[in-house]
């Protein structure tokens, strides 16, 4: 459940909700300054089949999970997010700046 939806089933108040947002937040904010640590992307950048993983999971799916829930696609459609899939795929393995960039 999400935060957002566990707000909405009212058993969340606004303060108790204020206060894991900002939590998550924090969270995040240092998860990303460690992401910039040169150690830690020096690590992720030597491992290919992690990045390759990644790649498959966000982006390889993409178009099949369209053919599961039964959504017809345009040509143009399909050839625009094929060229999506591909640019993102080579993007996740070129990049070295942060590990933000790597699985993001």
């Amino acid at each position: 459940m999400t935060l957002k939806e566990y707000l909405q089933t009212g058993k969340c108040s606004p303060e108790t909700g204020s206060k894991i947002g900002k939590q998550v937040g924090d969270f995040m904010g240092r998860l990303h300054a460690w992401g910039t640590s040169t150690d830690v992307c020096a690590f992720f950048n030597g491992n290919q089949e992690a990045k390759a993983m990644y790649s498959w999971a966000y982006y390889g799916r993409l178009l099949s999970t369209f053919d599961q829930v039964e959504i017809e696609l345009e040509e143009e459609e399909k050839r625009a997010l094929e060229q999506i899939v591909e640019e993102s795929s080579q993007a996740i393995m070129d990049a070295t700046s942060t590990v933000r960039r790597l699985f993001l």
